[in-house]
């Protein structure tokens, strides 16, 4: 028989969505079990009557994780990476004005930023010399690109988020191309291991 130690492990692994479903069936639950969830609500500051008509997603129809978000993981941007972020953009900006060379801000904030989210996506692959090859690669089709294509709204202003849209469109594509080429990488690293085991 379960005791209260093991309904504490029990409700603590569990989503919010799943603790509403228990709790609507909480007159069910053997005294131990109704003690044990009552602490697990309290300790996560949950409102019982809100949590009560919370209605949990079905795992079957939850979307599978993205190759992106597998590969992402945990890394995302804290709020003292978005205050150097915004505080360095402000600072191009300013100086381009100050050149007046404006019309280059959002080109050359993209171009910028796409390196550098693919460098702070894939840290664990900085020792590979094909991976700063393919940046380069990258960083150069965008100078490219712009050089041939103007910006289309000059210096007016661009909701951020339309950039931000536009960098994730963008990055999608390195990201998955970044992630083949480090398959295929390991693919060969694998083979020359193989070889080098039969050889006498």
């Amino acid at each position: 028989m379960m005791d209260e130690h093991s309904f504490d492990a029990t409700y603590a692994q569990m989503l919010d969505g799943e603790l509403a479903r228990v709790l609507r069936g909480r007159r069910n639950l053997v005294p131990e079990a109704r003690l044990a969830l009552d602490r697990e609500i309290q300790k996560r500051q949950l409102d019982p009557e809100k949590l009560r008509k919370r209605r949990p997603r079905d795992p079957e129809k939850r979307r599978p994780p993205t190759v992106l978000e597998k590969r992402l993981g945990k890394k995302r941007l804290r709020w003292p990476q978005s205050i150097a972020l915004m505080a360095a953009s402000a600072m191009l900006f300013l100086v381009l004005d100050r050149f007046g060379a404006a019309r280059y801000f959002w080109p050359l904030f993209i171009t910028i930023m796409i390196p550098v989210s693919t460098i702070w996506g894939f840290r664990e692959l900085w020792p590979r010399p094909w991976f700063w090859w393919t940046l380069v690669a990258i960083v150069t089709a965008h100078v490219v690109f712009f050089s041939l294509v103007p910006w289309p709204w000059g210096t007016r202003w661009v909701p951020g988020l339309s950039i931000a849209g536009l960098v994730t469109l963008e990055s999608i594509p390195i990201f998955a191309l970044i992630w083949r080429l480090e398959k295929r990488w390991n693919r060969l690293q694998r083979r020359r291991s193989k070889v080098r085991v039969k050889e006498p």
